[in-house]
């Protein structure tokens, strides 16, 4: 169950996302010591498929398939030996081709084929899979007071999404129709396994809900053959079963306007993830957008809204709300979720505005969160320069960009600088229960000084390092490195009392600070290193001995840097102290600042570390609570590993 709902929704974060959406779901593998990128699982709620095809990859423990089912592309990544994902994913491929054949209202003989051609005459048998989609859709029907309503059919044939051309319909047309819409007459009898559309003309149309129940039917028959960890992806719907252990699923909501640009990044399993969107279904007349989303009291595409995404557990659900909350809009669809349990909704409004219903950020939150960086003057201009089409695969991404998005000034040069090299050893002679295999650890958090030789060599090979699923136009500056403020704060008086001073956060021989997970996993690729997993972190700020914080488990001010001198500390240190300092606090590996003001990456998407008397997020040094990446993201540093 997602954490309940409190207060009101606070609409934009501290940094508000790219906004978008298309569902995209990144299956991460299994963490190599060279940093191999995982396998991507990406779908396109727009391709339109005229044939069955089917491609297999493996990446490491990952076995990912695509196949055309239902009219669009369904991605099967399944976490398993290659002998037992094969066979599970061609079971889920059967069972979904038998879904398709009873209730797709375009395939001759299927169930809801037959249930529109008798409209109006007489009850037609159907199947459990038709009997228990029409269940599900009439209650949710109920449930939104008439917003997802299947039975829109006879409209939506009216407007031209697949015929390019021809003129938007009249309003007599659409007003001819209307009364054809009405799920509420919809007549099902269970037990007799029978439906009935009592007036000729209507028509069920299933496309708002069948992906989705679709992709459920798929994992239920994966998991009855032993599958643990599984995603499956279909039209901008996305289930995942299980959570992966040597890396996450990361869920990303897409810019439906601006490919490559994101809302919001999360770390997610045994969730649904559903989005629907009016940019690429649509048409343009005269310079105005009809959407494929159509409202069913008005016959007209739903305005005020350039997509929806619902988070919850039923994929079913999240299927059919997204297109219901799209229907209803921003303000009605913020409150309707925020009566319902265990449902959370992100909503881009027409403007750009994102707004997100109270619980969404806990509820994603539960693995951590990859932020965007993005501020609001970025969402709102259009991109500074044209960026190359992504393509489908993770390489071809890689190839097609050859320049950065952002120049990388040169701050340092021949400063005296801590060794990057220097490592220590994270094992014990005797195996203690849990603990990771041993690791080299650095000794410091990565320092402004080497990690500007790593943007220095990105000028070289902008994206060598980087994360296969990182986008495109990625800037790996660090956000403190240039003013980070938002435009309307610095036309205010306020900026004169606190002008940006760049060496506050530049000082070559203090930690990086402002940087992303993509930035930290990259820059370790650089240094042939890699992120350290939570597991391993722990292991090393406590010891193996369960400590509170590295020096043991009472706190002392003289051994990290807290924040400032609000408690008395008079050491001088603000937001980061230098990566060489509060020596009595190193770790009993001789790790140093694994508590303070500077938490820290890890592989997982995980920010830990800090310090709980620094920050009511009350994160300790041993790794067991976990805070939010955007509370005062400028003290997020992070240090690398390798394998012993």
């Amino acid at each position: 169950m997602f954490i309940g709902k409190s207060g009101q929704n606070n609409s934009l974060r501290k940094w508000v996302f790219f906004l978008s959406v298309i569902i995209a779901t990144w299956a991460f593998g299994r963490w190599q010591d060279n940093g191999t990128a995982p396998t991507s699982l990406q779908t396109d709620k727009t391709t339109q498929f005229t044939a069955l095809t089917a491609t297999t990859t493996v990446a490491g423990d990952l076995v990912r398939r695509e196949v055309v089912l239902m009219g669009s592309r369904f991605d099967f990544v399944v976490s398993a030996p290659l002998a037992q994902a094969n066979v599970a994913i061609d079971v889920a491929v059967k069972r979904i081709q038998e879904i398709e054949q009873a209730v797709s209202s375009w395939r001759p003989g299927s169930d809801i084929a037959l249930l529109n051609e008798r409209a109006g005459i007489g009850p037609v048998k159907i199947g459990p899979d038709a009997m228990a989609i029409l269940e599900r859709s009439l209650k949710l029907y109920r449930e939104t007071n008439g917003a997802f309503d299947i039975s829109i059919g006879p409209i939506w044939d009216l407007w031209p999404y697949r015929r390019p051309g021809q003129a938007i319909p009249t309003k007599q047309a659409i007003t001819r129709r209307l009364p054809l819409v009405n799920a509420a007459e919809i007549q099902l009898n269970p037990d007799q396994g029978t439906g009935f559309l009592p007036r000729k003309g209507m028509k069920v149309n299933l496309g708002a809900v069948g992906k989705g129940y679709a992709a459920q039917a798929a994992v239920k028959v994966m998991i009855a053959m032993g599958i643990e960890n599984a995603a499956v992806s279909a039209g901008g719907d996305t289930y995942l079963h299980g959570h992966k252990q040597g890396g996450p699923w990361i869920v990303g909501i897409e810019n439906p306007r601006w490919p490559g640009k994101y809302i919001d990044r999360f770390l997610a399993g045994d969730i649904a993830v559903a989005t629907s969107g009016d940019a690429k279904q649509s048409i343009i007349r005269e310079g105005k957008r009809y959407g494929h989303i159509l409202d069913p009291a008005t016959g007209y595409p739903a305005e005020g809204v350039q997509s929806v995404s619902i988070l919850t557990t039923d994929p079913v659900v999240a299927d059919a709300l997204a297109t219901a909350v799209f229907v209803m809009g921003v303000t009605k669809g913020l409150a309707w979720v925020e009566d319902q349990p265990d449902i959370e909704s992100l909503i881009l409004d027409d403007s750009g505005g994102i707004h997100r219903s109270s619980g969404w950020l806990k509820a994603t939150n539960r693995g951590g969160i990859l932020p965007n960086h993005a501020s609001l003057d970025e969402v709102r201009q259009k991109p500074l320069a044209a960026t190359n089409t992504v393509g489908e695969k993770s390489n071809e991404r890689n190839e097609q960009r050859t320049t950065p998005a952002v120049p990388i000034p040169r701050l340092f040069s021949g400063e005296p600088h801590p060794d990057l090299s220097r490592m220590v050893l994270i094992a014990s002679k005797i195996r203690q229960r849990d603990q990771p295999p041993p690791f080299l650890m650095d000794v410091t958090e990565v320092s402004n000084y080497h990690y500007d030789l790593f943007l220095q060599a990105l000028k070289v090979t902008p994206r060598r390092f980087s994360h296969a699923e990182e986008v495109m136009d990625k800037s790996h500056l660090p956000r403190y490195w240039q003013e980070f403020r938002s435009p309307l704060f610095n036309e205010t008086a306020a900026v004169r009392l606190a002008p940006f001073d760049a060496e506050t956060f530049t000082k070559p021989n203090f930690p990086v600070v402002g940087v992303d997970w993509w930035d930290a996993f990259a820059f370790c690729r650089w240094a042939e290193k890699r992120l350290p997993t939570q597991k391993e972190w722990q292991w090393a700020a406590n010891g193996g001995q369960n400590r509170i914080w590295p020096w043991g488990n009472t706190w002392n001010y003289s051994k990290a840097n807290s924040g400032g001198e609000k408690w008395g500390e008079k050491d001088g240190y603000i937001y980061a102290a230098p990566v060489r300092s509060f020596l009595d606090g190193a770790s009993v590996h001789g790790l140093l600042n694994m508590a303070g003001n500077v938490a820290e990456w890890t592989a997982e998407g995980f920010v830990t570390g800090g310090s709980s008397r620094a920050n009511p997020s009350g994160v300790r040094a041993n790794s067991r609570l976990l805070r939010e990446p955007d509370f005062r993201s400028f003290d997020i540093g992070f240090r690398c590993v390798r394998s012993d």
